[in-house]
């Protein structure tokens, strides 16, 4: 062989091994999320009484997927026949009815958009679980978004700021909204069920309870309180992390000379601690990762966090409306209070105080006090010893007056008067001076 055999066979050589090189190293660059397009997806959470169903140790991470995840299958008219096919309330529900299909097969009539049955893109929605609409005293309704494996976090919340005892002397509600549990999780259907019977507090949505499906819910509760509850006077939504000072509340509603009070009554209250000009994430590795086919511009509209937001009934249907002809984009709060407010008009009202972590450590180390200032939130990730701790104080200073004044007629003061006869709630007997979370909340 010649030298210049040898130089082509060799260039010939170096060629295919560049092409096989590029061939092997483009897998790890793809996009996760269309890779995990061909996968599930799963839900969040877990633990307490009744006893969930044991479940892997990923089972409550959610796997990232651009596509939402399937949409639950609905019960067959044919197995519920006395029952509204737009409302499936059953405490026992039958699991059979919750295996998921792809979502071609979700449908095989669309829904009118206007049609009770329509949730955004979702042809076929109804409610696996649901509850009776508010009655006419209720003035706030309050829906608290939870996983279905968060039963900790719903426990906590249901002993200590929705406590019934509590709850139920005062013109508040307090909901807890759940999607499905997805393809093969029976149990925790099964589980919801129990949770549901005993306490009456869980409406759930046929789309499965996935990170990707946020925006979902978030609709769902603008929908449920647009035909179930318009009379309230205010919506609440608040993530099941977060500690609400329901006392507080009371408080603003039954005190007319406070300027809280004339707020809440304006009709164009989106209140919330808003975000500005934040850079939407296009990392890979980023958890909130939006690719630009999602969302285009380098920075969302100004818009409330999820955590907690407060909605006039105008403000709701506004919102409702548009999210319904809406194209779906998984940041359930940037669509909902930035992208939809934007087109609707709405604007954001501030909300100065809420208690940072490090506001949750003075104020239950004595270094502060519950009232300075007074507060509606915490911020998200408390503990639940935090929860306990704080609402004991709550719990406190709404009894307090009572020694002096045990005639008041005011709201909150015939709740306490109710619970100063009861045992509340028992602080844990955990380091309180360890907490880590939250800061100071009221109105600007």
């Amino acid at each position: 062989m010649d030298k210049r055999s040898v130089c082509l066979l060799l260039i010939c050589i170096n060629v295919c091994l560049v092409i096989w090189l590029v061939s092997v190293q483009q897998s790890p660059m793809l996009d996760p999320e269309i890779m995990a397009d061909f996968s599930g997806t799963g839900a969040s959470g877990l633990s307490s009484t009744p006893q969930p169903p044991q479940s892997s140790a990923n089972s409550g991470l959610p796997r990232r997927s651009r596509s939402r995840p399937n949409q639950i299958q609905p019960p067959s008219p044919s197995s519920s026949s006395t029952n509204d096919s737009s409302q499936v309330v059953s405490n026992s529900f039958d699991s059979n009815h919750l295996l998921a299909t792809p979502p071609a097969m979700a449908s095989q009539t669309p829904a009118p958009p206007g049609s009770s049955m329509h949730l955004m893109d979702l042809p076929n929605f109804v409610y696996l679980m649901d509850q009776p609409a508010c009655d006419k005293n209720v003035r706030v309704l309050i829906f608290v978004h939870s996983a279905v494996r968060n039963v900790e976090k719903r426990r906590i919340i249901r002993e200590t700021w929705a406590d019934r005892k509590y709850i139920d002397q005062t013109p508040l509600r307090v909901i807890f909204l759940v999607g499905g549990v997805g393809e093969n999780s029976e149990r925790w259907q099964q589980f919801l069920g129990r949770e549901n019977h005993q306490h009456g507090d869980l409406i759930q949505g046929n789309f499965e309870d996935a990170y990707r499906n946020m925006t979902y819910k978030h609709v769902m509760a603008l929908k449920w309180f647009s035909e179930k509850c318009a009379h309230a006077q205010l919506l609440v939504k608040v993530d099941d992390d977060v500690f609400m000072n329901t006392p507080q509340l009371v408080k603003y509603l039954a005190t007319p000379s406070l300027p809280e009070h004339s707020l809440l009554q304006d009709p164009e209250l989106m209140l919330c601690r808003s975000v500005h000009h934040s850079r939407v994430k296009r990392s890979y590795r980023s958890k909130w990762r939006v690719t630009y086919k999602e969302y285009p511009h380098r920075y969302y509209p100004e818009y409330c966090p999820g955590m907690a937001i407060v909605y006039a009934p105008d403000v709701v249907r506004r919102l409702y409306e548009a999210a319904q002809k809406a194209q779906y984009f998984w940041v359930d709060d940037v669509l909902i209070t930035g992208i939809l407010a934007e087109e609707t008009g709405s604007r954001i009202t501030p909300l100065k105080y809420y208690l940072e972590q490090k506001d949750v450590r003075q104020l239950l180390s004595g270094e502060a006090d519950l009232e300075d200032p007074p507060f509606l939130f915490t911020n998200h990730a408390i503990r639940p010893d935090e929860s306990m701790a704080i609402w004991q104080m709550a719990l406190d200073r709404i009894q307090r007056p009572l020694l002096t004044h045990p005639a008041s007629s005011s709201p909150s003061a015939s709740a306490a008067a109710s619970l100063a006869s009861k045992s509340p709630p028992a602080v844990p007997s955990a380091n309180i001076s360890e907490a880590q979370t939250s800061s100071s909340t009221g109105f600007s």
